[in-house]
């Protein structure tokens, strides 16, 4: 996929790391860093802090009906339940495509005939946090019933794509990473149709 817009790798300077303290590093879940960096006009900031957590995949997944397959979870960052799409880190070793799969068939039940990936982007631009991976499976089926396996209950839900585009704009969902892939998703829907 291309895009329009000039690359900005050469015209801007990245910040140079002078010394990097680990705060709290909790494998696999969370590395809290304060780093020590020189930014492109020579000022220095002593204690800029850098948050890395496991990459992860979200799945907009799509029946041949027109429903997408979401889930309702209650979510403990923002202490509530949300509506969010089939998602979880990667495992170690785990491409992208490889965890979206897994997370569609873990959390719904489902398996997809064909995939598309949308995106991949950092939750925070500043402190990093962890990076998505957006992708759209089309041609779902139920094989198995959901066996998330983890700390969440997650009830599976089907949903119109209009449902689940008002969801984002009402704040029903609760993640960045889910209202990325839903409206990535169905702008692709929406220009491929």
């Amino acid at each position: 996929m291309t895009t329009n817009r000039p690359s900005l790798d050469n015209a801007v300077e990245r910040w140079q790391i002078l010394a990097e303290r680990v705060l709290v590093e909790r494998p696999p879940w969370l590395r809290l860093c304060e780093q020590t960096v020189r930014l492109p006009d020579g000022r220095i900031v002593d204690d800029f802090l850098v948050a890395q957590a496991p990459p992860y995949a979200t799945v907009f997944g799509l029946r041949p009906d027109g429903l997408v397959v979401a889930v309702e979870e209650y979510k403990h960052g923002p202490g509530r339940t949300v509506l969010k799409l089939p998602a979880g880190f990667l495992n170690e070793g785990e491409t992208p495509i490889e965890g979206a799969r897994r997370e569609l068939l873990e959390e719904t039940g489902y398996v997809a005939e064909s995939w598309h990936f949308l995106g991949s982007f950092f939750d925070d631009g500043n402190r990093g946090m962890s990076q998505g991976f957006h992708f759209l499976a089309t041609g779902l089926r139920q094989v198995a019933q959901p066996d998330a396996g983890d700390l969440a209950t997650v009830r599976p839900l089907l949903l119109s794509p209009e449902d689940i585009r008002r969801a984002v704009l009402d704040g029903w969902v609760g993640e960045s990473g889910t209202a990325a892939a839903i409206l990535l998703a169905l702008d692709r829907l929406n220009h491929t149709t």
